[in-house]
């Protein structure tokens, strides 16, 4: 006999089936020769707090304008994207057009405006995945151009190191590894090619093996968190939205790079230098939002906020080539609060 309890044992799987948390995958898969555009902002203000600076007991801190390091500064890059193929989550051949790029920096009473950052705005690039070399190789669609100008380009401006592995129900959150943070926050550029871009001459050359191991401690410091906190309908799209929590606070030992940076140079000009203390501190929190589209597999938009706090002192001492010797013992904090936006 059919009865009501019956039914509610018939149905109650079905019901449970519907109220149970549905899996969604975060992927990029954008279908052949789909187009996206995108805009990327990053905007900052940096501030000077406390400083002092001490030479040979003299305190010379009242003579640095504190008020002066005060600076403002704005990067805004338009690209559009046509995915010739994309295999495994990753585009491995795809052309990208560099329609607009510029920058505004101020500081005091000095103003800088640029354009055309890249040396590519108008060009259209060719980016082929090289499965041997394990990177990019780029090339101008039409051959013509001027090579140099891009070492400097990233690749990864589509947020996929944000993404999770698999399925995920609302509510799951994953860790980043650091590395993963550099192209959200680099313009696409990932650690080897940053790195490469210091090794090329944009620093000194006495200057590379120093930082890189420094950009790797500060990188190493870093934690980011993301959780997927729901799927929405925008602009009749379904996107998933990604909350981004980013921390880091670490102390950086910068006694071996000050010495391998400067140590060889003065030891030329008969300057021995002790560094007795070089510690920077480093203090960085944030939040932010992904929204994935889940039909078109691309993101949607992306917006994170951050404050970052640096401290540093130094102890050191100098002997010139009389045998003169000379003390130096300073301070400094450095607060910014930085922005980066895409959509």
């Amino acid at each position: 006999m059919f009865t009501l309890s019956s039914a509610a044992r018939c149905f109650a799987p079905l019901a449970l089936l519907a109220l149970a948390p549905s899996a969604e995958r975060l992927e990029f898969a954008p279908p052949t020769n789909a187009v996206t555009s995108m805009t990327y902002e990053v905007r900052g203000n940096l501030s000077l707090g406390d400083f002092s600076v001490t030479i040979d007991g003299q305190d010379l801190s009242a003579q640095v304008p504190i008020e002066d390091f005060a600076a403002e500064l704005a990067m805004t890059m338009s690209v559009s994207d046509r995915f010739l193929e994309v295999r495994g989550g990753r585009p491995v051949r795809f052309e990208r057009t560099y329609s607009d790029s510029k920058s505004r920096f101020a500081m005091a009473e000095q103003k800088d405006e640029a354009s055309d950052l890249f040396e590519v705005d108008g060009e259209t690039i060719l980016f082929e995945w090289s499965k041997s070399q394990d990177a990019y190789v780029l090339s101008f669609k039409d051959g013509e151009g001027r090579m140099e100008a891009l070492e400097a380009l990233g690749a990864d401006l589509h947020l996929r190191s944000l993404l999770p592995e698999g399925e995920v129900e609302v509510g799951a959150k994953w860790e980043l590894e650091p590395t993963a943070l550099v192209p959200a926050l680099m313009l696409g550029m990932e650690v080897r090619p940053l790195t490469d871009t210091l090794d090329s001459g944009a620093v000194a050359e006495e200057f590379d093996d120093a930082l890189n191991p420094l950009l790797e401690d500060i990188l190493a410091s870093f934690r980011a968190r993301c959780e997927l906190v729901g799927v929405r309908d925008l602009e009749g799209r379904r996107c998933a939205e990604v909350k981004l929590t980013l921390d880091a606070e670490g102390e950086l030992d910068g006694r071996t790079a000050i010495l391998e940076a400067l140590g060889g140079e003065l030891e030329l000009e008969g300057i021995e230098v002790q560094v007795d203390a070089a510690e920077l501190k480093l203090v960085l929190g944030g939040e932010g939002k992904l929204l994935w589209d889940l039909d078109t597999d691309v993101a949607h938009s992306f917006a994170l906020d951050a404050k970052l706090e640096l401290s540093g002192e130094l102890s050191a001492s100098a002997t010139d080539s009389e045998g003169i010797a000379h003390d130096v013992e300073a301070m400094a904090e450095l607060f910014a609060e930085l922005a980066w936006k895409m959509n």
